[in-house]
C-alpha cells in the first residue's frame, strides 16, 4: 500500500514546508521507500510547472472525486503562517492533483514530444568535494535534465537549479540528499538547452554545493 505521507510531497517539492514540518518530513522520507520513489517520479514537476497554462487544461479530462481525495484540506494554521504559505500550498495541492489526473503528462504527450540530442556536463566542487554529472536533452517543451551526484553530504535537502544565459533562473527539482545519492535524479525546465548557462545544485539555505557551467 502506498503510504499516505505522500500526499505531502507536492509542498516539499515545491518548499511550501516550513522548517519544522520539512524537518519532520525529512526523518520519514529516510525511512520511506515508497516516498522516496514518488519523490524520485515527481521531482521534475517543479520545471514543468514554468510552462503548464490555461490551455493545457482545455481538454484535459476532468479528475474524478477519487482523484481529488489524495488532496488533503490544509490543516488550521495560525493567520501569519497562513498568509506566507497560502500561495505554495494551493500550487502544492495542484502538483498532486495534476500529477494524478494526468495533466501534465497529457499536454506533453500531445505535443509529441520527440527527444532532441542531450549533451552532458560534469564538474567538482573544490570546497565541497561534491561532483555532478549532468545530461541535458532538448524536448518541445525546454529540456530534460538527468543528474547524478556523488560524495554528497547526507541529510540536506537540495534543490537543482538551472540558470540561462539572459539570467532567467528556474527550480528544476527538489530532492532529500540522504535519499538519492547515487541516483539519476531527474528534472525538467522550460529554458532551451542551448540558452543554458549553468546547473546549480543548491542547499535550502542557498549553499551551491556545486556549479556545473556550460563547457566553453
Amino acid at each position: 500500500m502506498t503510504c499516505a505521507r505522500t500526499t505531502s510531497l507536492g509542498a516539499y517539492l515545491l518548499g511550501a514546508l516550513d522548517p519544522a514540518e520539512r524537518a519532520d518530513f525529512e526523518a520519514h522520507l529516510a525511512g520511506c521507500a515508497d516516498c522516496r520513489a514518488e519523490l524520485v517520479r515527481l521531482s521534475p514537476l517543479p520545471g514543468l510547472l514554468h510552462r503548464v497554462g490555461v490551455e493545457d487544461f482545455e481538454d484535459a479530462v476532468e479528475p474524478t472525486a477519487a482523484d481529488l481525495a489524495v488532496v488533503p484540506a490544509p490543516a488550521p494554521a495560525a493567520p501569519g503562517r497562513w498568509a506566507r504559505h497560502r500561495v505554495l500550498l494551493s500550487a502544492a495541492a495542484a502538483v498532486v492533483a495534476l500529477a494524478v489526473g494526468g495533466v501534465i503528462g497529457y499536454s506533453l504527450l500531445r505535443a509529441g514530444d520527440p527527444a532532441g540530442p542531450g549533451v552532458s556536463w560534469s564538474a567538482t566542487d573544490s570546497t565541497s568535494g561534491v561532483r555532478a554529472d549532468v545530461q541535458l536533452i532538448d524536448r518541445a517543451w525546454g529540456t530534460e535534465v538527468k543528474l547524478t551526484l556523488r560524495d554528497v553530504p547526507p541529510g540536506k535537502p537540495c534543490k537543482l537549479v538551472v540558470r540561462g544565459r539572459d539570467g532567467n533562473r528556474e527550480v528544476a527539482g527538489w530532492w532529500s540528499s540522504s535519499s538519492l545519492q547515487d541516483e539519476v535524479i531527474p528534472g525538467s525546465t522550460s529554458i532551451t538547452r542551448s540558452a543554458i548557462d549553468r546547473v546549480e545544485v543548491v542547499t535550502d539555505d542557498d549553499r551551491v554545493l556545486v556549479d556545473v557551467p556550460a563547457p566553453a
